[in-house]
Parts: structure tokens; sequence; C-alpha cells
């Protein structure tokens, strides 16, 4: 009993400890994430419905597995594009400016202003799985050319899973799916992204 006692304390003590550590281990964390995929307006998507972005944000960890995040992002369609080679390994490649959801549109446009909480589950020390949760601030346009078909701004839900190594340099790199409701669009990216913590 006395030893299962003591090795209980000295469990204790440890992760105490090893919390203390982390806990005096650098709090900011800035990065950029690449991504892309897919969209849908009003529930209807297609191929040729694709979009890219890149989301900058600043987290501060103020525990070892919790952080809050602000970010801003911006995405846009990602057109098609086909390419035939002519003759001797030059190409010609081609936009395939399909209509968007199946509206008389070929431009999408938008924004973020993300506030979420970020949980953290530690693989090993570098290594870690997470997941963010919170709300977009969103603002988009869809149009013909420079005509603006629809057009909307509003609040809405952001949630992100993803993957995270951190370099004991500082540097991070991450892999993730991300997912925004912006009221009637919604989109749906892989990304991958490098951070640096300090």
């Amino acid at each position: 009993m006395k030893t299962r006692a003591l090795l209980l304390m000295a469990l204790l003590s440890s992760t105490t400890l090893m919390g203390q550590a982390q806990a005096s281990e650098e709090k900011h964390k800035v990065g950029i994430q690449l991504s892309g995929g897919g969209a849908e307006y009003k529930g209807s998507s297609k191929d040729g419905d694709g979009v890219g972005q890149a989301y900058l944000y600043y987290n501060y960890q103020f525990s070892p597995m919790l952080a809050l995040e602000v970010g801003l992002n911006g995405g846009s369609e990602a057109d098609d594009w086909e390419c035939t080679e002519e003759n001797d390994n030059k190409f010609t490649c081609k936009n395939n400016d399909k209509p968007l959801f199946n509206l008389d549109a070929n431009k999408l446009e938008y924004s973020n202003l993300v506030f979420a909480g970020k949980g953290e589950y530690y693989l090993t020390k570098n290594n870690s799985l997470y997941a963010k949760l919170g709300a977009n601030f969103y603002d988009y346009d869809i149009k013909q050319n420079s005509k603006v078909l629809n057009s909307d701004d509003g609040v809405g839900l952001f949630a992100e899973l993803g993957w995270e190594y951190d370099f004991n340099n500082g540097l991070g790199i991450n892999a993730s799916y991300q997912y925004m409701d912006m009221g009637d669009l919604d989109t749906y990216t892989l990304g991958v992204g490098l951070s640096y913590r300090f």
C-alpha cells in the first residue's frame, strides 16, 4: 500500500513539474496556412466549384493544451485549367471557366475574421493532434465578371481538425481539414501550413 502511495505521489509531482515546464515555454505562435477544396452555395455543389485560400493566424497558449486563436482568411474560386501537349514538349493551357453553383457566375471572393479556441492532444513532446472551434465573421461576393449576383456578410461556424509538428527551433508545420459556414455558402478545404512560436 505504501509503495502504491509513493508511486502515485511521484507520478503526480512529475506531472505537475511537466505541466510547469510546458507552461513556461513560449506562449505565442504566428502562422500561415494555404488550402484548397470545395464550396457549396445553398446546397448546390458540382465539379468545378473549387476554392483556394490563405489563412494567417495568431495563437496565445494560456495552458499546455489550450490556446485562443485570431485569424484572417481570404479566398476565391479556383479555376480549372486544361493543358494539352502540342509538339515536342510544348503545352497549351486554357482556362476552363465553368459557371459556379449552377448560377451564371464565374467569380467568388470571400474574407473571414476568425476567433476560435484550440485544444491539443500531444502524441509526443513535439507532435500533436489539434481541434479548433469558433466563429468567423464573413463577407463574400459571387459575381459574373464585375457584376455582383449575390453578396452576404454575417457570423458563422469555424471548425478545423489537424496534425502539427513543432521543431525545437520554434518552427512548426501542420496539415489540416477546415470547414467554414458562411450562411448560404460553405467551404471545405485541406491545407498545409508553417508557423513560428516565440
